[in-house]
């Protein structure tokens, strides 16, 4: 268990529990406990009638009510049991790419407490980063300042300087996701205010000592896209404690609630607050700033409201009435939305005789007056239970219209409207054949999921299905919820598939002609040919042709320019079925086997494709190497490559060329071709003008011996191969006769790119 100490003990202070990713997208937020036995009451906890306190309560951590939108996390959050749903998740979101996100990103803090916020960058095969660097910054002119944060853990010697966070000052801070997991605790026996950091999690802890609004960004520069690289979250912090009426009374023929509020930090009353009076169950109504079942009343000058309740039935009757202090919206010029800070109920006994109720009294560290009132016999009625049943409404929120093959989302929002909680809750989609749902592995066109939590009165729940598209036509669904106390709800959804739009698909292709043979001195034509074989123009294109350095290049077409020893020429455009044509003279320098030239073509998409010609270059003619003895009974070997580099995934082919340039016949010539594992020839497809039988045995391509090979015979294999993954690797050629028993050899350097 990891400890985060400090010297002043902030960590013992009462703070703010973060939701578990593992529960993300709960509707229901987690709320202050009035009874004072723990820190946070969590939803599925929470009773249908939370009772006030009628003394003061300590500055707890609380919760935005649930008009927030909830933290957006990525698919590896989403609970296990039911793949594609995904509670948590922003309608509409698609993430092709790696994404930082926090969590969670709109809080509601008491001043003086800590808030611990942690983010996490989501790969897209659902994979958190660990030992990541995180950037954490608060604004400015905001509130709140950092107080820790978390380092690169236990297995990486955080002792050293480069594994601790930095904090840079008390806007600006460094951490690192966590190699390990690791559980932080508020220095208290009770492990419920404990936070667990999962591996490829980072954390910070920020507090603020006045009231105001903390705007936390989180950066990462493992992202490279700007808008997966950073999240954002606020805090609003504030300044509040507050008394509710008592939890239960007695009254004659009418009763006064009063809810006194104060500031936490000195004390004095807060004006313009609201407290939101609603009857709940049984009979009554309410006269305030308003009349009816719902009345908000704002608080005055001395910090109270109150709300008389007048009973609608006969004696003994009783009425419940539940109370909200609500912040309003951009109170004292602040940017805050409006929040829901506490929740409180009353239940009243009606007993048709005067029996007032007395508010507390105006300092609220004042004791509570005692009941009952002094001269009266008190009453303890039995109040009867509050009854009530859950009512759940079911609403479908997505795309109306949709590509086949690809994926659609609905957002399932289910809602309890009744006056008790719903437990237990089960969604059931059956779906139209034509979508498919990941969860429905026995193909029953149907799915289940029973992981939501108990609905409490007023709370909602959004759940969201994820479908593939299988087939046009208009494809609905149908979704029922039920619970365990009988209510059910039904709704239903459809979506317009159509056939997606056929794109344009752009090509081209790249040819370098040139002759075979030929003398030092002689001056050798290349022809470049670019043609665009697709169906729409292609822009900016770029003509890369290098040669060896026993050619001398010189090109005929003007609008070139030479960059590092290569010719480049660039088209703005080149119309669809166009071909344009680059002539290269090049005078050979020295005599070699093989003198190449290789053509790359690349166009504005990134497209490359490139082809290379090779030929011989003999001795000058009347030189002393051109007498016959020189030649006569020589063997030649060639290889030459129809693209170069090639990509893995893709199909090549090579040209092996063997010539007897001698003046004799060469008898039982045969050539082998050894090929590395990169690269696998296809024998079924050789083609060689010896027509004999080729033979692939490990990693050796052999040919039957050709009989007679005559003299200035010329003879072409060409060999298609399966390119299987990238490397740099070579290709390398033998040739053997009767009388050359010593291999001739040729090697290939072979560049291979990734898919």
């Amino acid at each position: 268990m990891f400890t985060k100490q400090s010297p002043n003990k902030t960590w013992r202070a009462i703070t703010l529990s973060v939701c578990a990713l593992v529960v993300a997208g709960c509707a229901g937020l987690p709320r202050i406990d009035p009874t004072g036995e723990r820190v946070l009451l969590w939803p599925q906890n929470q009773p249908g009638g939370i009772a006030p306190s009628v003394g003061n309560l300590p500055a707890q951590p609380v919760y935005t009510d649930p008009v927030f939108p909830q933290p957006t996390l990525q698919s590896s959050f989403q609970p296990a049991g039911f793949p594609g749903v995904q509670p948590s998740a922003v309608p509409g979101l698609a993430v092709p790419q790696d994404q930082l996100s926090i969590t969670p990103d709109r809080v509601l803090a008491p001043i003086g407490s800590e808030v611990i916020l942690r983010a996490g960058i989501c790969t897209t095969e659902n994979f958190l980063l660990t030992d990541q660097k995180v950037e954490w910054l608060i604004a400015r002119e905001s509130a709140g300042e950092f107080v820790a944060l978390g380092g690169r853990g236990y297995l990486r010697k955080p002792w050293l300087p480069w594994n601790r966070p930095k904090k840079i000052d008390n806007q600006y801070a460094t951490g690192y996701t966590a190699k390990v997991p690791l559980r932080i605790t508020r220095g208290t026996a009770d492990p419920s205010d404990d936070v667990q950091v999962e591996p490829g999690q980072a954390w910070a802890s920020i507090t603020s000592p006045v009231e105001g609004t903390s705007h936390i960004t989180a950066v990462t520069p493992t992202v490279e896209t700007w808008s997966g690289r950073r999240a954002t979250a606020t805090i609003y912090w504030i300044d509040v404690q507050w008394t509710f009426p008592p939890a239960s009374l007695a009254a004659g023929n009418a009763q006064v609630l009063t809810t006194t509020v104060r500031r936490q930090s000195d004390g004095l009353p807060l004006e313009g607050w609201i407290v939101r009076y609603e009857v709940a169950g049984g009979t009554g109504a309410l006269t305030g700033q308003g009349s009816g079942q719902v009345v908000e009343v704002v608080t005055g000058a001395d910090g109270t409201a109150s709300i008389d309740v007048t009973p609608t039935g006969a004696d003994g009757a009783t009425t419940q009435i539940n109370t909200q202090l609500v912040r309003p919206e951009r109170l004292a010029g602040s940017d805050f939305p409006r929040l829901v800070v506490a929740s409180g109920s009353s239940i009243i006994s009606w007993t048709g005789q005067s029996s007032p109720y007395l508010p507390p009294a105006d300092d609220l560290d004042a004791s509570v007056p005692t009941y009952p009132i002094p001269d009266q016999t008190p009453r303890q009625p039995s109040l009867p239970p509050v009854t009530g049943r859950p009512a759940l409404e079911v609403s479908i929120f997505g795309e109306t219209q949709a590509e086949v093959g690809s994926q659609t989302r609905f957002e399932v929002v289910i809602s309890n409207r009744g006056n008790a909680p719903a437990t237990q809750v089960v969604l059931n989609d059956r779906f139209d054949q034509g979508l498919s749902h990941r969860g429905d592995t026995d193909r029953t066109r149907s799915i289940e999921y029973d992981k939501i939590r108990t609905l409490g009165v007023g709370q909602s729940q959004s759940i969201f299905l994820d479908f593939d598209v299988m087939r046009s036509g208009q494809l609905c669904h149908d979704v029922t919820v039920r619970c365990t106390e009988g209510s059910e709800a039904s709704s239903r959804a459809c979506v317009n598939a159509v056939q997606p739009v056929a794109q344009k698909q752009s090509g081209f292709e790249v040819r370098k002609d040139g002759p075979r043979r030929h003398n030092v001195g002689d001056i050798a034509l290349f022809k470049v040919v670019v043609k665009n074989t697709g169906e729409v123009p292609l822009t900016d294109l770029e003509i890369v042709d290098e040669y060896d350095k026993t050619l001398r290049p010189q090109p005929t077409r003007q609008g070139y320019e030479v960059v590092n020893g290569r010719i480049v020429w660039r088209l703005p455009r080149l119309e669809v079925g166009a071909s344009e044509t680059f002539e290269i003279q090049c005078t050979c320098l020295a005599p070699t086997d093989s003198a190449c030239g290789v053509v790359k073509v690349t166009d504005s998409s990134g497209l490359i494709l490139a082809d290379d010609h090779c030929l011989e270059v003999l001795p000058s003619r009347g030189g002393a190497g051109d007498s016959p003895a020189a030649t006569q009974g020589t063997l030649r070997l060639a290889i030459v490559s129809f693209a170069d580099p090639v990509r893995a995934g893709q199909r090549s082919s090579y040209q092996i060329l063997i010539e007897n340039s001698g003046q004799t016949p060469e008898e039982q010539v045969q050539l082998r071709v050894l090929f590395p594992p990169e690269l696998v020839p296809d024998v079924t497809a050789i083609r060689n003008d010896a027509n004999v039988r080729a033979n692939f045995v490990g990693n050796e391509l052999r040919f039957d011996p050709i009989a007679t090979l005559r003299a200035n015979e010329r003879l072409e294999f060409l060999i298609p191969v399966n390119v299987n993954q990238p490397g740099v690797v070579n290709l390398v050629a033998e040739l053997i006769s009767r009388a050359v028993p010593q291999p001739i050899q040729k090697t290939k350097r072979v560049e291979i790119l990734g898919r």
